[in-house]
């Protein structure tokens, strides 16, 4: 029977692609002026056709047609107007972002969370919004975990538009016009790691006020406010707006390690050498799919891996070691427990009238050498550090899935806590906390730091202020001499150091790009005439500690019910080839 009308669908559909194709023009319109610039491709038509809209990847229910004419079009499924109606909103928004992305880039389906933040920022005014959307967001894209770094686009995002002042999705949107003649699309990964290497080698120059306070607070951790001011000459008030701004912006952190063996976790360090850089890759992949991971530094022909290995588990372990040198045809592995932590800064050579750092490389390095060699490190203050409990040390203590979540985001959230009366920092919504719990939050902080859970601050943590160059040194030295060296290198602008049961250590020494071939050449000589022990390697920082920092314990490894690690026989993975 053949309906004498037409059908109330076909109305319906014709009415609706005219409203949408309004919406998303106006749309277009707003995220132009937020870009400051016009489109680079825009769409002639957006269609409504019949293909079910799946929720999944951060790009869903849209298929991008171009023609011959290098004309695009959209083509969006007929399920927004039934089911699914209410994400047709940011769709459009998303899409009318993309359209200032070269099209080779929108390609790439991670692409598509640029879109989705300009909706998040902009379209959405109030928390619970957000907050819904953000869990959406989250399931359709989340994070990617890459040997060095993790892509997390929910976190990073926000981080680095409170970073520039909310002018996040224009510079990015200038970084990729390069990118506009390439011939075939970026992969997800060469995607998300440029992305990242350009998000974390942003410079941002501090203000003369802000290095001033940094300064008083490097040499004062502990200081409140008050005494701050009396010490810096300032007004209490300034020093708070500073550090809340400093704070907010994610530029300022304080370094609080976690006392991993009262956990029952060991820290530990693996060292593989081998002279082929295919085995070292193949194990860099290995290593980067294991949960108790933690960081991976690489030299000439060595491969230091760093992991939190359950106590009870270390013979398998060990065992699993075996497997890999046997697979890969390698030297025993060397196997070195972490007992201490080092960490300090140093601001002498930052100039913010002119740029940032101005580091006198030869003067520096010629008081180093004094230090070192004729052993005037005691004319230094004693580098702040922490030592671990013993590994037998563990603690009965009921770890809630709250703590884990805290000590993953320490810094941040302990920095707001400590120096401010209440900062809402993203890490505590993470973990779970309203405005209201804020008391009851810091009370548990307490409790872990009385049960030496975590650590007092020992420092600062500082991104995007021009140290994007990591030069790593392994010293197989004595304990003494490690230490010694260690506190010399309080001279250079940052250390972070790991100091081993046997007296060797691993440092970490951050530096600015354009400084780094001469510092390890000199460091390299240095060494080498004092014949100290030491092999030296040169890695982009955003390696060394990725956009969300260095990997750490997750809440997916624990067993909260029975209080322990989880632990399978999937935990250690073995090569796939031999």
């Amino acid at each position: 029977m053949t309906p004498t009308n037409p059908p109330k669908q076909t109305i319906s559909l014709t009415q609706f692609q005219a409203e949408a194709n309004t919406a998303f023009s106006n749309i277009t319109k707003t995220v132009t002026s937020i870009v400051d610039s016009p489109p680079i491709d825009y769409y002639t038509t957006i269609n409504f056709i019949p293909f079910p809209l799946k929720l999944t990847g951060p790009r869903y229910g849209v298929i991008e047609q171009k023609d011959e004419k290098n004309q695009f079009s959209l083509e969006l499924s007929q399920d927004l107007l039934t089911q699914y109606s209410k994400y047709l909103d940011s769709i459009l928004w998303r899409e009318a972002y993309l359209t200032h992305l070269p099209y080779f880039i929108r390609q790439v389906p991670e692409a598509a969370d640029l879109g989705l933040y300009c909706y998040y920022r902009y379209a959405l005014r109030t928390k619970k919004q957000r907050n819904q959307f953000l869990q959406i967001w989250q399931t359709i894209s989340p994070s990617i975990d890459y040997t060095f770094y993790r892509y997390y686009p929910t976190a990073g995002f926000e981080y680095f538009d409170n970073l520039v002042d909310g002018k996040f999705l224009k510079m990015v949107k200038d970084w990729f016009k390069p990118f506009i003649k390439l011939s075939t699309p970026m992969n997800t990964g060469t995607y998300s790691e440029n992305l990242e290497r350009w998000m974390f080698n942003y410079h941002r120059v501090l203000r003369p006020i802000e290095l001033k306070i940094l300064r008083g607070l490097n040499h004062c951790l502990t200081c409140s406010q008050i005494e701050l001011a009396k010490k810096l000459k300032l007004r209490q008030p300034t020093i708070s707006q500073v550090i809340r701004r400093l704070a907010e912006k994610h530029l300022l952190r304080l370094i609080i390690f976690d006392n991993y063996p009262i956990l029952g976790l060991q820290p530990i360090t693996v060292q593989f050498t081998t002279s082929k850089m295919s085995i070292i890759n193949s194990l860099m992949k290995l290593i980067s799919r294991i949960r108790f991971a933690l960081a991976i530094q690489e030299f000439d022909n060595q491969l230091l891996a760093s992991f939190l290995i359950p106590t009870e588990r270390m013979t398998r372990f060990r065992q699993w070691l075996k497997q890999i040198a046997s697979s890969y045809n390698l030297m025993q592995p060397i196997l070195r427990l972490i007992s201490e932590r080092v960490h300090a800064r140093n601001f002498d050579q930052y100039n913010p009238n002119n740029g940032g750092w101005l580091i006198e490389i030869e003067s520096m390095f010629d008081n180093f050498s004094r230090l070192i060699s004729e052993e005037w490190t005691q004319h230094l203050p004693p580098i702040n550090s922490f030592k671990m409990s013993s590994s037998h040390r563990k603690k009965d203590i009921k770890i809630r899935q709250q703590d884990l979540i805290y000590m993953q985001r320490a810094s941040d959230a302990f920095l707001a806590t400590y120096h401010m009366k209440f900062f809402e920092s993203h890490e505590l919504r993470q973990a779970g906390y309203r405005e209201s719990e804020h008391m009851a939050y810091r009370r548990r902080v307490s409790y872990l730091e009385k049960h030496k859970v975590i650590s007092p601050p020992i420092g600062l943590g500082l991104l995007n202020i021009g140290l994007n160059t990591a030069l790593y040194v392994h010293l197989e030295s004595s304990k003494e001499e490690t230490h010694r060296i260690f506190s010399a290198c309080q001279l250079f602008p940052h250390i972070a150091g790991r100091i081993f049961e046997d007296g060797t250590g691993v440092a970490t020494l951050l530096i600015p790009s354009e400084t780094a071939v001469f510092f390890k050449k000199s460091l390299d000589d240095l060494f080498r005439n004092l014949d100290i022990h030491a092999k030296t390697a040169i890695k982009p920082a955003w390696e060394a500690y990725g956009w969300t920092g260095p990997y750490t314990i997750d809440s997916i490894n624990y067993d909260f019910e029975k209080n322990r690690w989880i632990w399978t026989k999937d935990t250690l993975p073995l090569p796939r080839t031999v």
